[in-house]
């Protein structure tokens, strides 16, 4: 269980389908579905997986923020150590308006662990994705999207993440594992974003 812990804190902070039944994983929510994110402020994770099997998770939230506050905290690899729990240093290879590769070592309940990424901004300001290049785990993707709702001021977010661990581990706790992980970072993401640390008028370097 310690190394499947391990595994799971690197998928989310490397910040970080097919899908399971369920509204959630067919689009955006409808009008009666909106009331659970915008009033009740609930973080829905549902399991999922690639196209060729790798699982993964699911997450929507909502977050009161502008939209770019919310990107330049997904950019800002400066600040990933004190915005996603894990990470203990960020190096930027490569970056420009388009992507950027960065290099990650992550303290696990199994020891420092080490892995490249290449983030790429597939629409500057509403989605994100990245995939593993190099290092720890056989396969390291993923996304982030940042979309509209019905309340001014309020965005939805939705992230996924899926690793192959490269040894046996049954998918179910893995995934069991990774949904809980994922609420925890979803709700200090949040968190992060709606406080002033985020410091929404300080572009990235």
């Amino acid at each position: 269980m310690a190394i499947l812990k391990a595994v799971v804190s690197l998928t989310l902070v490397a910040a970080f389908v097919a899908p399971q039944a369920g509204r959630a994983q067919d689009g955006p929510p409808s009008p009666a579905d909106w009331a659970p994110f915008l009033q009740q402020r609930t973080v829905e994770v549902t399991e999922a997986s690639t196209s060729d099997g790798v699982p993964g998770v699911r997450a929507l939230f909502a977050v009161t923020g502008s939209r770019e506050r919310v990107w330049n905290a997904l950019v800002d690899y400066e600040r990933f150590p004190e915005i996603f729990k894990g990470i203990e240093r960020i190096e930027v290879l490569e970056k420009d308006a388009r992507h950027a590769v960065v290099e990650l070592w992550v303290e696990g309940e199994i020891g420092a662990l080490h892995y490249v990424l290449e983030r790429r901004y597939e629409r500057p300001g509403y989605h994100l994705s990245w995939r593993k290049l190099s290092g720890d785990l056989q396969r390291i993707e993923g996304s982030w999207e940042i979309r509209d709702t019905p309340r001014a001021g309020t965005l939805l977010l939705v992230y996924q993440s899926y690793v192959e661990i490269g040894w046996f581990i049954p998918s179910s706790l893995y995934q069991w594992v990774a949904k809980r992980r994922t609420a925890e970072m979803a709700t200090a993401f949040r968190r992060w974003i709606e406080t002033d640390a985020a410091e929404p008028d300080r572009p990235p370097r």
